[in-house]
């Protein structure tokens, strides 16, 4: 067992993939002040409103890791699963800690679409 686990241990070192640090773990945080994400026009218009909850992964710089974004739960509208996984490469992080050190890690976003209060269905026009 001990041969397979060396060589295992070599190649993930020469993979470049990061030693575990100790400490304390702190998850990634979403930056505030971030650009809104554009709401659908066609469910604007019919004054339809939902969420998505999305997967990222968020490197140790605070940005979403390439290729990382998938639909952890729909809204139930396409229009709005898409226009969240466009705007996920733009999403910004304060990047997880592990003790004092950035490492990359997972994290699950709410994308909220919700209408203005004068837009409202039942809101008085």
């Amino acid at each position: 067992m001990i041969r397979t686990a060396l060589p295992l241990l070599l190649l993930t070192m020469a993979c470049g993939e990061e030693v575990p640090v100790a400490g304390e773990f702190t998850p990634p945080v979403p930056v505030d002040g971030q650009a809104p994400i554009p709401y659908p026009p066609e469910l604007y218009t019919q004054r339809i409103e939902g969420e998505v909850m999305l997967y990222v992964v968020v490197d140790s710089s605070g940005a979403v890791v390439r290729d990382s974004t998938r639909i952890e739960e729909s809204s139930g509208h396409q229009a709005f699963d898409a226009a969240a996984l466009t705007a996920a490469p733009t999403l910004r992080f304060t990047p997880a800690t592990r003790g004092d050190t950035a490492v990359m890690a997972p994290i699950q976003v709410p994308i909220q679409f919700t209408l203005p209060d004068s837009v409202r269905p039942g809101e008085s026009e």
